[in-house]
C-alpha cells in the first residue's frame, strides 16, 4: 500500500493494472484499493493547494499534534483487523 501511495503521489502517469494486482494480490478489497487512491489523492490535491498559495501551518500547532505514534497506528489497524476491514 505505501509503495502504490508513494507511487501515485510521485509518479502518478507511472499506475499501471499489475500496481493494483498487487495490492490485490496482498488481500486489498475493490473498495480499500479505491479508498487508498482516493485518501492519497486527496491530500496530494489539498497539499498542493496550500502550498500553491503559500498557506502555512497555524503556529500553535506542533509535530506532536499531527503524528501518530507506532502504537496508536498499531491499535488502530488491530480495531480494523478485528472489525474485519483491511
Amino acid at each position: 500500500m505505501l509503495r502504490y501511495a508513494e507511487r501515485l503521489t510521485q509518479r502518478p502517469a507511472s499506475i499501471r493494472s499489475t500496481h493494483i494486482d498487487e495490492l490485490r494480490a496482498v488481500g486489498f478489497s475493490e473498495a480499500a484499493i479505491l479508498d487508498i487512491c482516493q485518501i492519497v489523492s486527496y491530500y496530494n490535491y489539498v497539499n498542493r493547494l496550500a502550498d500553491g498559495l503559500g498557506v502555512e501551518l497555524e503556529e500553535r500547532w506542533d509535530d506532536s499534534e499531527l503524528t501518530i505514534t507506532r502504537g496508536e497506528f498499531e491499535e488502530q489497524l488491530r480495531r480494523r483487523t478485528a472489525r474485519g476491514q483491511r
